[in-house]
């Protein structure tokens, strides 16, 4: 400090008083925001994937920054991750989906939803116009693809069947991941249609794909994509996360309303490892069509539809994902409310 306080007389000296005064705020006066900022770590839902610009382009185009916020962002590897950290309050705020909540919220009501970032699920049931499966009865005595064993898209199918009163065993499952190629095996013979996110039904069609596509949500209404804490947290950092909200409302809007999104992904890219940056197109589309999907939630000022919690609740108990539970209290609105008072 003593040495600052040296460097910063030598600087001065010799220069007019009026000069030196409006040096100042360009000098010190960023150390001085950044003293004032407060801190917070978010941790996304899987990576630094370009869809959750939300976030990144939050932080990078100064949005957080407005807000009064310093939002470390870290790269999360999946819901269960999210909820332990969350939990453990090493991060403030995740998102995860609903689904995943209401599953995570079952063993352990300590954490609690505080806005919907993504109001419809992110995952589509694709098969081939040739041989379309268009509702789960289609599926009996098939082989449907997941991402993963007992991850988001193997309790959708499950909750898929129980919504039409199908037996779980009456349909064969297969681990597929969620990339195009999964195609190739409905192509095949090998599975009758395969749970991927709406990305991949986006590159799909881009690639010009016979593919047969509808929303999960169809069958199986649930709340989207949603931020969430814990509970303890909640208690003492609700104006942070306020503040948390308000900033990506606030980048929300302003992507809205730009013509040329290039210098978004410049920006993001400057500082976060985005692998879809590095595509031909600089991942320009799926930021379009990214940006699509939080259209709605933006206008809802992130708002959530209760009926869709219990919906999926019911759905969870009915294919035996989870136990019957009293305390429903998995959304908290009361972070919104401070963050959109205005």
């Amino acid at each position: 400090m003593k040495d600052l306080i040296l460097d910063r007389r030598r600087l001065l000296k010799g220069v007019p008083a009026v000069a030196a005064t409006a040096m100042m705020p360009s000098l010190f006066g960023r150390s001085a925001l950044a003293a004032e900022l407060t801190e917070m770590t978010y941790l996304t839902p899987f990576g630094y994937l370009i869809s959750f610009v939300e976030t990144m382009y939050a932080d990078t185009g100064g949005f957080f920054e407005k807000n009064g916020l310093s939002v470390h962002i870290e790269g999360g590897r999946g819901s269960s991750m999210a909820v332990q950290q969350v939990t453990a309050q090493r991060a403030l705020v995740s998102r995860t989906g609903g689904t995943d909540l209401i599953k995570a919220y079952a063993a352990d009501p300590s954490i609690v939803a505080i806005a919907e970032i993504v109001q419809k699920d992110l995952f589509y049931v694709i098969s081939s116009k040739d041989a379309p499966i268009e509702k789960p009865e289609d599926m009996v005595g098939k082989t449907i693809g997941i991402v993963s064993a007992a991850g988001a898209t193997e309790n959708l199918l499950d909750m898929m069947l129980a919504a039409g009163d199908i037996e779980k065993d009456g349909v064969a499952r297969e681990a597929v991941g969620n990339a195009p190629a999964a195609f190739q095996l409905v192509q095949q013979g090998r599975i009758a249609a395969f749970i991927a996110t709406s990305n991949t039904v986006f590159q799909l069609n881009v690639d010009k794909q016979p593919i047969h596509a509808w929303s999960t949500d169809e069958f199986a209404p649930c709340p989207g994509q949603v931020y969430m804490t814990s509970k303890a947290q909640l208690e003492t950092s609700k104006e942070t996360a306020a503040k948390f909200l308000s900033g990506v409302e606030d980048c929300l809007g302003a992507m809205m309303g730009m013509d040329d999104l290039a210098p978004v992904v410049a920006s993001m890219a400057e500082k976060y490892d985005i692998a879809e940056s590095k595509r031909p197109d600089g991942g320009l589309s799926v930021l379009k069509e990214s940006i699509k999907a939080y259209e709605k939630p933006y206008a809802d000022k992130l708002a959530t539809d209760p009926a869709k919690w219990k919906s999926a609740y019911e759905l969870m108990v009915k294919a035996k994902l989870i136990d019957p539970i009293d305390d429903l209290g998995f959304f908290d609105d009361s972070v919104r409310a401070i963050a959109f008072k205005g």
